[in-house]
């Protein structure tokens, strides 16, 4: 049993490191790409749509690494929250079991609104298009505004389909087992 306590408790600690550093470091990239839309669409004279759009492919390449990175980060502490699931069945604990389905003997806790990891991708592409929209407002449409949309896509696309990849097979654990 005590091996047990001791192994919930790194598990603990561990998913609570994975779930805030994508966070820590998400933030000083977040704050600095708004910066850096900023100084870029306040230059005088104006800048053009082709820059724009190469900065936001830059800005895109960028915060394709953090997203990628968190989305790492989050499939890790899900198989953290999973084992923590599982011990806290063998213990007799309840604290995150009560957020699963079904909760312990009917009692579970829900939470309303979005959930970090669909913020984690808003943000990715909010700060990918951000520059791109300015540009449209100040300037009109150009093809260049729009040049993050296929990477943004596709990273988009591939973080939603192993998420549900994760999930998948969290869920069907004692069957893959």
């Amino acid at each position: 049993m005590e091996k047990k306590i001791a192994e919930y408790e790194a598990t603990q600690a561990s998913y609570l490191h994975y779930d805030s550093f994508r966070w820590q470091a998400g933030s000083l990239l977040i704050a600095g790409v708004f910066v850096f839309w900023g100084l870029l669409i306040s230059t005088s004279p104006p800048t053009t749509p082709k820059i724009v759009g190469l900065a936001g492919i830059l800005v895109s390449l960028l915060m394709t690494i953090w997203v990628l990175f968190a989305h790492h980060y989050r499939q890790i502490y899900l198989c953290k929250l999973h084992r923590m699931h599982e011990l806290e069945k063998d213990l007799s604990f309840e604290q995150h079991r009560r957020f699963i389905h079904g909760g312990v003997e009917g009692r579970q806790y829900r939470v309303f609104g979005p959930k970090g990891h669909n913020l984690d991708l808003a943000i990715y592409i909010c700060s990918s298009f951000g520059g791109s929209f300015v540009g449209w407002m100040q300037s009109g449409f150009d093809l260049w505004l729009i040049s993050p949309l296929p990477l943004v896509t596709l990273v988009t696309l591939y973080v939603l389909v192993n998420e549900h990849r994760i999930t998948s097979f969290l869920k069907n654990w004692n069957t893959n087992t």
